[in-house]
């Protein structure tokens, strides 16, 4: 069970790496293939699981302190990464990818960072990006933004916006 859990987690870190969509989308593609799998069977497993170790404490009565130790870190150890992953994930499923023409607003730097206004977010960008915007001007902009937190965002793409002739 445990095996399929970190399985699907890397699979689902390693889908999200558009390099690899860019070189290869069907194995993009099967990158999520454990984590989809995973969704369904680790409910399953585990509750059988459960039962299995509930039968086995009843007819074991007491434990040795010693074995009670071993199994408390083992218990402790995938409690801990489930707790870990489970949290990634969550954040990672309220990301939001937006797209369109913006104004941008104002330029930021703070702490050596980079940031750009667009529709009242902080969207992060490199020190080149930064520095090839101006304000007030319109662009063709792409971001990532989470909707825990709002107010900001990691840039994907800019384009200036060409105006017609």
């Amino acid at each position: 069970m445990l095996g399929l859990i970190y399985s699907a987690f890397i699979g689902l870190q390693l889908g999200r790496v558009q390099a690899i969509a860019d070189f290869n989308y069907s194995l993009h593609e099967i990158m999520y293939l454990p984590f989809n799998l995973a969704v369904f069977i680790v409910p399953v497993i585990f509750l059988i699981y459960l039962y299995f170790l509930i039968k086995y404490f009843r007819k074991r009565g007491s434990v040795k302190v010693k074995e009670n130790l071993k199994a408390s870190i083992k218990a402790a150890v995938i409690i801990i990464s489930v707790i870990t992953i489970l949290s990634i994930i969550n954040h990672q499923f309220h990301e939001v990818s937006t797209g369109g023409v913006f104004k941008l607003e104002e330029k930021l730097q703070e702490k050596g960072k980079y940031y750009l206004i667009f529709d009242d977010k902080k969207i992060k960008v490199s020190m080149n990006e930064y520095k090839l915007v101006k304000v007030n001007e319109k662009y063709i902009v792409n971001f990532i933004w989470n909707l825990k937190t709002p107010n900001e965002g990691k840039l994907t793409t800019i384009e200036p916006m060409k105006e017609k002739e």
